[in-house]
């Protein structure tokens, strides 16, 4: 199969899982409204499990939202043909790569790099906070 049939078949992919991200958010969406309509009973358990359910689906409903960021940016680079190209080195980034991550905006070689330098710059930024 060619690279373009390749990343067709990406970019297919991309566009489920958006959709099911989307009807996922929406669910949880749904679920903290009605969370946060239901009557509160002034029991200590009751009002902690409900503070952690609305915590949790927060949370959800963010990660989700940055899902949907990714793949939107993802399908922008297929848009302007930028797709798969390495942001630092310029080099194509394997399909086995995009196919496990279709975000991926580095080679693997690059982001080794900027993993183990975002890890120094937080073991710096840390021992600074002491």
């Amino acid at each position: 199969m060619s690279r373009t049939r390749d990343l067709l078949k990406i970019r297919g992919l991309l566009q489920q899982r958006r959709k099911t991200t989307e009807t996922a958010q929406a669910g949880a969406r749904r679920e903290l409204a009605a969370l946060k309509d239901q009557e509160r009973d002034p029991e200590y358990e009751e009002q902690a499990q409900a503070e952690l359910a609305d915590y949790t689906l927060s949370t959800l409903i963010e990660a989700q939202r940055r899902e949907i960021m990714l793949i939107d940016a993802a399908l922008s680079r297929m848009d302007n043909d930028v797709f798969g190209e390495c942001v630092d080195c310029g080099n194509e980034i394997s399909l086995d790569r995009l196919e496990a991550m279709p975000f991926a905006i580095r080679c693997e070689e690059d982001a080794a790099i900027h993993e183990q330098e975002t890890r120094e710059a937080a073991r710096h930024t840390g021992s600074l906070s002491l």
